[in-house]
């Protein structure tokens, strides 16, 4: 402390002032630090990660104006003739299925009216990447939609795959097919595109700085995260909560729910995010709701013996999630999302980011916790 202390008094008044700038600067730049925030969007595959990041993109970023969203066109028709004919196989493959085994409500989901199955027909021999929507295309769509048999079949979606989004686009073919149709800010949301590589997009929010993620969930595209995993402020975990009784795109042995535990735990407990933020979504509520009247949680979960209702479900798979954090000293904040819905993403996106920058600014020692 004597040498410090004789150092210091014997520095002239010049020395002293760019001693001060210096340390200043270094303070500055501390501080600036605290300002710049990276953010990892990380989940299984078909988890809703790239609507939530479309979504950051419409209200932070660029937006999606009408030349932006033309260009989700071909995707819509791709999406949804895909859809179509998915539904179409899953009906002759599940009514067989119910003949074999003597299951009525299985062979209910088998087509018999003459009128549907001229239309599925025709719909069977599109061609998803090249084929467009027209008026007659959606008029045999609409018929088989409408098609008690379909309706059955899509009772049983868990047991095929099926995009979400598929009724949402079967109940809006009057306006997909049209000459000239233009898809708006809702179907941009719900269109499906599998993320392969890693996007970037940066925004600003009370001052700070954020760098978000989004990168491929499917278990090829994961080889690709560690590239990220330096100075992570946060990674926001996105788990489907409609996936309980859906399979794997890439596995179809494997649960997507659990597949989503499994990913979870490994990310949480990574040494990488020892002191990261760790946020879970726990997305596609709206859908995840819708389901539980028809199937019940306990064919995820065998060991669930509580009421099949939205809230007591939710707790329950949330303390799945949450018990898989094995640091006492980590804090999972849970919230439950809608991907598609702007003004819930925007409420959950401004409470996560404000978290954010309240617990850099206590790890940087400029803010008593």
């Amino acid at each position: 402390m004597g040498v410090c202390s004789s150092d210091a008094a014997g520095l002239t008044a010049e020395q002293k002032a760019h001693e001060k700038k210096l340390d200043d600067m270094l303070k500055n730049d501390q501080h600036n630090e605290t300002l710049i925030h990276k953010l990892l969007l990380l989940g299984a595959g078909e988890s809703g990660k790239s609507t939530l990041y479309k979504q950051m993109t419409a209200i932070y970023g660029k937006g999606f104006p009408e030349d932006a969203r033309k260009g989700y066109t071909p995707v819509i028709y791709s999406n949804t003739i895909e859809a179509m004919q998915s539904i179409c196989r899953a009906s002759d493959t599940l009514a067989e299925r119910g003949r074999q085994q003597g299951d009525q409500d299985l062979i209910n989901c088998g087509i018999v009216d003459e009128k549907t199955i001229q239309s599925k027909e025709v719909i069977m021999k599109l061609k998803p990447l090249d084929d467009v929507l027209t008026v007659e295309i959606g008029n045999h769509m609409k018929i088989i939609w409408a098609d008690q048999a379909i309706q059955n079949t899509f009772l049983h979606r868990g047991k095929f795959l099926l995009a979400d989004s598929a009724d949402y686009f079967f109940d809006r073919l009057d306006e997909t097919c049209q000459k000239g149709y233009i898809p708006d800010l809702q179907d941009v949301f719900r269109s499906r595109v599998r993320t392969t590589g890693i996007l970037e997009q940066n925004y600003i929010h009370n001052d700070s700085t954020f760098h978000l993620f989004d990168v491929g969930g499917q278990r090829n595209e994961r080889k690709k995260w560690i590239h990220l995993f330096e100075r992570v402020t946060a990674v926001i975990f996105v788990a489907s909560l409609s996936g309980y009784d859906q399979l794997l795109y890439e596995d179809k042995d494997v649960n997507r729910m659990h597949e989503s535990l499994r990913l979870f735990d490994e990310i949480c407990n990574l040494k990488w995010f020892t002191r990261t933020n760790m946020i879970l979504f726990l997305n596609k509520s709206d859908l995840f709701e819708k389901k539980l009247p028809h199937t019940h949680l306990s064919v995820c979960f065998e060991d669930y013996k509580g009421e099949n209702d939205f809230e007591s479900t939710i707790i329950f798979i949330r303390s799945k999630f949450e018990e898989r954090n094995r640091n006492p000293r980590k804090q999972v904040y849970a919230h439950v999302t809608n991907a598609t819905d702007t003004r819930n993403v925007l409420v959950v996106f401004n409470t996560c980011q404000d978290i954010i920058i309240r617990k850099s600014l206590e790890q940087a020692g400029l803010l008593m916790n």
